[in-house]
């Protein structure tokens, strides 16, 4: 019996002790669901992007890198735009060397400090902008590999970036002012101190900053000045609003100086009342130049050049009249915007040679320069360039002053032109004949080809110009030039020597019978009868050529061609005769008649 009891005791215990393990167990099982649950929870609520990374090591043990294990929907959205899963994916695949700073140095040094990293570097935009994106990361050693947390910080770097330049700009435009700025604290317990002294302000009063700056009005200004400032001062603790104090007379040092006062409250995060801000514009030097600023602003207004002043930036702050009618634009269009999206020429070395050296050293830049104008048109200006730098000696503007040369510029190609034209038949003169024969002898050096010169001098033109008069006599001649650029192809040149001389380049004729062809054509267009007033002429020629040869210069060439034409005069007139051919005497019935 003892025995029986004894085992059914022990079998009581063992039971109870597997039913308290088996519990155990559970709830053991229940908290580690409850965990699960609750990192999961954790893991995908976290606004932060979240990497649980393993480490990998080949079957030699060797260690290969770090896989994603698991990664909430933020890690997906910063680091997978293609939509793949990252469990799975190697951190290097994830986080490419090289595109994201020392982010994997961070990695290394974590493992082996076992001391949790913070990584902040600028990476590439997935869209492959070109904007940057900024990540901050932390890398936290776990026992089997990493933690990886990560958020998009660009927004944060892009609105400090945003606040710095604004700060530089009110700090630089605060610097730039030609007035005193000084401001004093409302705050209880350093009320009336001085806080803000510029240099106008030691310049008006003749008191240098520090010897202001912590000091009340009473320490350091005339009686009468102090005890002024803190009625003002009152004046906007009472009202606190804008105040205006016009035509205040300060005592100087240097004498009385007219004092325009502006005085405003200022707030601190609070709230509350932090300081009164003060502006104090010396008027005596302004009241007497306004007048000539008055002046000036109405010769900008009324040039005729045309005045554009940008930023730093190049960004236009100003424009006159000028400009604006010059571009067909409106002020408005024009404020703010790039001088070079509206046309202007850059302000660079590639395009303004010599710019750039000149507006480093202070030295003023002329030049000429092409703009894009009203409806598209290209204006050619005449362009003066200087710029404006602050105190601190860092370029704050620049300004163009243009002038539209473009009648000008026409007048003088016109005027070239001119100069190679015959002014009554509108032939090529002389200097282009020789610029041609010279250039056609050079090509047919270089390849080849037949080149010919062909000399004509009109037959009897003398006595029809002293019979007929000059008038009658310059109408002939206008009449032959238009025959003879009718006679011959257009890659010819036909030129007025002189008088009734005239010349004819054939670059490629051929053959010595093309030569003959188009030289007789010449002579039948010629003699046929011109009408001139009342009277009819006909104005024959004899024409002489030759055909380019290897050893000829210039000379010998015109030479050989004078020479011909001077045979063909001897031959009897009105005839082409191409030097080294025999000449048989002939005598149309034009060249009787022109000689009657």
């Amino acid at each position: 019996m003892p025995v029986q009891v004894a085992g059914f005791f022990l079998a009581g215990a063992t039971g109870w002790m597997s039913w308290r393990a088996h519990a155990r167990m559970r709830r053991a099982l229940d908290l580690a669901h409850h965990n699960e649950a609750t990192w999961q929870a954790c893991l995908q609520g976290s606004q932060d992007a979240v990497m649980v990374l393993e480490r990998r090591n080949d079957m030699m043990g060797r260690f290969m890198g770090y896989t994603v294990v698991q990664a909430n929907h933020q890690a997906h959205r910063l680091f997978r735009t293609d939509g793949l899963p990252l469990v799975g994916q190697l951190l290097k695949d994830v986080v490419p060397e090289g595109e994201h700073g020392n982010f994997h140095q961070r990695v290394r040094l974590a493992a082996e400090s076992g001391q949790a990293q913070v990584d902040e570097q600028a990476s590439p935009s997935p869209e492959r902008s070109s904007r940057q994106r900024w990540l901050h990361h932390q890398i936290i050693p776990l026992p089997s590999g990493m933690a990886l947390i990560s958020r998009d910080t660009t927004e944060v770097h892009e609105s400090m970036q945003a606040l710095r330049e604004q700060e530089t700009f009110y700090r630089s435009a605060v610097d730039s002012l030609p007035m005193a700025l000084y401001a004093r604290s409302a705050r209880a317990h350093n009320k009336g101190r001085y806080i803000v002294w510029n240099r106008q302000a030691s310049d008006i009063m003749q008191m240098p900053a520090e010897q202001v700056l912590g000091r009340r009005a009473s320490d350091v200004m005339p009686a009468e000045i102090a005890q002024r400032g803190d009625a003002q001062d009152q004046q906007v603790l009472d009202d606190p609003r804008t105040h205006f104090f016009p035509n205040l007379v300060f005592r100087t040092p240097q004498g009385e100086r007219l004092i325009d006062l502006i005085k405003a409250p200022v707030y601190g995060v609070d709230g509350q009342l932090d300081h009164i801000l003060s502006i104090a514009t010396d008027v005596t030097e302004s009241r007497r130049a306004a007048e000539q600023l008055k002046l000036a602003s109405r010769v900008m207004e009324e040039t005729a050049d045309a005045v554009v002043v940008s930023d730093a930036l190049d960004r236009i702050v100003m424009v006159n009249p000028a400009f604006l009618k010059m571009m067909g634009l409106s002020r408005a269009a024009v404020i703010g915007q790039s001088a070079e999206l509206l046309g202007m020429t850059p302000l660079r070395e590639s395009h303004l040679p010599g710019i750039e050296d000149a507006l480093k050293s202070g030295r003023r830049w002329t030049g000429e320069c092409a703009l894009v104008g009203l409806e598209g048109r290209s204006l050619e200006t005449w362009l003066t360039v200087t710029t404006l730098r602050g105190d601190d000696q860092r370029l704050s503007q620049h300004i163009r002053v243009l002038t539209d040369i473009s009648v000008l510029k026409a007048q003088q190609r016109e005027l070239a032109e001119q100069a190679r034209r015959d002014s009554l038949t509108g032939l090529p003169n002389r200097r282009v004949f020789v610029e041609r024969l010279r250039q056609g002898m050079a090509r047919a050096r270089r390849q080849p080809q037949t080149l010919a010169v062909m000399f004509i001098d009109l037959d009897g033109f003398k006595a029809i110009n002293d019979r007929l008069g000059h008038a009658a006599g310059d109408r002939l001649l206008i009449e032959v030039a238009t025959r003879l650029e009718s006679s011959v192809r257009d890659t010819d040149c036909v030129c007025r020597l002189a008088g009734d001389e005239f010349t004819v380049i054939l670059e490629g004729a051929g053959h010595p019978t093309e030569v003959h062809r188009i030289g007789q054509r010449i002579l039948d267009r010629l003699g046929q009868p011109c009408v001139i007033g009342n009277e009819t002429v006909w104005p024959g020629a004899s024409i002489g050529a030759t055909l380019f040869e290897a050893q000829d210069t210039h000379d010998s060439l015109c030479q050989r061609a004078d020479a011909a034409m001077y045979t063909a005069k001897r031959a009897g007139k009105a005839r082409f005769v191409l030097a080294g051919e025999e000449v048989a005497p002939h005598h149309p019935p034009s060249v009787q008649q022109a000689c009657a």
